[in-house]
């Protein structure tokens, strides 16, 4: 399992609508790449910082939805929510407790 992890300070006020995007528009979306596993939201309301964590079945899928201009329309999208740019990491997951 790879995960890619998005952190980007938000705009001050912006969480309720970032959420509702993330869950109605780009969680749908997610579902139809291939190789996606699942993803998580994370938002602090105390600092308005997030992260956008998504779980790929292989590296190469998470390559995928970055080469096939998925990702980018996703912060595109998002982009009217952010403060700053996001950074972006990538990690191998090592263990998954579920």
């Amino acid at each position: 399992m790879y995960a890619r992890i998005i952190q980007v300070q938000l705009l001050p006020g912006s969480i309720t609508g970032a959420t509702e995007y993330f869950r109605d528009s780009v969680g749908p979306a997610l579902k139809q790449q291939v190789g996606f596993s699942n993803s998580r939201a994370l938002f602090n309301d105390e600092t308005n910082k997030c992260l956008l964590v998504t779980l790929w079945e292989t590296a190469e899928a998470r390559t995928a939805s970055e080469t096939n201009g998925f990702l980018q329309g996703v912060m595109t999208s998002m982009k009217k929510f952010f403060a700053g740019p996001p950074t972006i990491d990538y990690y191998e997951v090592a263990v998954q407790v579920a």
